[in-house]
């Protein structure tokens, strides 16, 4: 079975090698000098000075592009592996709306036959199951950014099977918004499985509110949970590498990544945690600003 290569591994590898060659060069460098001074050697001094001096030359720019060719490598994964998410996401979404459109007429007929036959308690009753089915996915098809879309629509769905209720308020499409939309999906779902994982540490009522909006000057978005506090000895570091709550099943990578991500499109993130939890990210309109 073919083995997935570990970049993160791959580029502490290639790191560790380089400081260890430099290591040995330097040694090397040190160990040269001292001998030639103890034995009163200088007629070809200024050549192994000149000899080591090229190979450090050479060793740290071959270490410096490979480092930089490895990071860019890492970097090229991890957007792959959210297209690839996202596009599976897509995927649902547009089989969902296709088996839609398939039952529509269906729908249509037997609402028809129900109203022909007078039952118009049962049509009534059948439309507003219908139309409860049709608002799971419509609601999430109110930006014009099909990726978001499709993130919101698996991220709800996921909350359905995990009797979390979801609530959406979307007053924003989005038009010329700036950030990528593979690193606004990253951006999103990290945020929004640490409100899941959160929820699912809690008994009784659980209740998950996104928040899409706009005003003159920026970009909102909104992630608010009816989970645990976040302890106020900690809420300054979630945000840190390596830092988790999770333990074991944590890296501590996910909010590290996202608040890099963020300010990285000139945004601004904040998270407050009293009775409700919530993350808000926003992005100027003017990235100038």
């Amino acid at each position: 079975m073919e083995k997935k290569l570990n970049i993160n591994k791959t580029i502490i590898s290639i790191i560790v090698l380089n400081i260890i060659h430099l290591a040995v060069l330097i040694g090397a460098l040190i160990y040269n000098a001292i001998y030639n001074k103890l034995n009163k050697i200088g007629s070809n001094s200024l050549t192994y000075l000149f000899f080591f001096a090229m190979v450090f030359i050479t060793l740290f720019i071959n270490s410096f592009i490979t480092i930089k060719n490895a990071v860019t490598l890492s970097d090229s994964e991890s957007q792959y592996e959210v297209l690839k998410s996202t596009l599976d996401q897509l995927e649902n979404l547009n089989n969902t709306l296709r088996a839609q459109r398939h039952d529509f007429m269906n729908h249509l007929q037997v609402v028809y036959s129900l109203i022909e036959m007078h039952e118009y308690k049962d049509a009534e009753d059948y439309i507003e199951q219908v139309y409860n089915d049709i608002q799971k996915v419509s609601k999430v098809l109110k930006t014009s950014n099909a990726a978001i879309n499709a993130l919101l629509q698996a991220k709800i769905l996921d909350c359905e099977k995990k009797d979390i209720k979801t609530e959406l308020k979307v007053t924003s499409r989005l038009d010329n918004f700036h950030v990528p939309s593979w690193e606004m999906c990253r951006i999103l779902g990290n945020i929004i499985d640490n409100s899941i994982y959160a929820l699912e540490e809690i008994e009784g009522s659980k209740l998950l509110t996104i928040s899409i909006f706009e005003n003159l000057k920026v970009f909102g978005f909104s992630i608010t949970n009816n989970g645990p506090k976040i302890p106020e000895n900690i809420i300054d570091k979630i945000f840190e590498a390596g830092f988790t709550t999770k333990g074991s099943k944590g890296e501590g990578m996910g909010l590290f990544t996202v608040k890099n991500t963020v300010e990285r499109y000139s945004g601004k993130i904040k998270v407050s945690s009293e009775d409700y939890t919530t993350f808000e990210i926003t992005f100027p309109k003017n990235i100038d600003a």
